[in-house]
């Protein structure tokens, strides 16, 4: 068990450190160039496309978290001996750690586009940074 756990806490952290570089290329990235926001839907739309990420990643966060990683987590804690929850839990659990950072660029790089602000990018960089601070894999075992 106490090597699924470092496993899963290398993965976190990897995962964070990864975060972190996405979000220091893309300030970078905004620097260096001038990104013109996409005009496929009308300047109007755009912002509501991105409240509209903003708040599906949310709901999304909250349902993944639900079932990819707590659920397996709890029923894992009260029967510690299964090796099959065990190896069930530790699949759901790195697809959730490898989820949570790859929607979150993929829909800062989208808000980035169309409103080329990158508040917008670190927002949903900043997201994922929380999700992957607020779950911690040693804290109920």
């Amino acid at each position: 068990m106490q090597t699924l756990i470092d496993n899963l806490s290398k993965r976190r952290r990897m995962m964070f450190y990864i975060l972190v570089a996405i979000a220091i290329i893309g300030i970078i990235i905004d620097q260096l160039f001038d990104i013109q926001a996409t005009s496929y839907f009308g300047e109007a739309y755009n912002m509501y496309i991105v409240y509209g990420l903003i708040a599906y990643k949310l709901i999304e966060l909250c349902i993944l978290y639900f079932i990819f990683y707590h659920r397996h987590m709890r029923r894992l804690s009260e029967q510690q001996h299964i090796s099959e929850l065990q190896i069930k839990f530790e699949k759901n659990a790195k697809r959730f750690f490898m989820l949570v950072p790859h929607g979150n660029v993929i829909f800062g790089i989208i808000s980035y586009k169309l409103t080329a602000d990158i508040a917008y990018f670190l927002l949903f960089i900043t997201i994922a940074l929380s999700t992957l601070l607020l779950v911690k894999p040693t804290r109920h075992f």
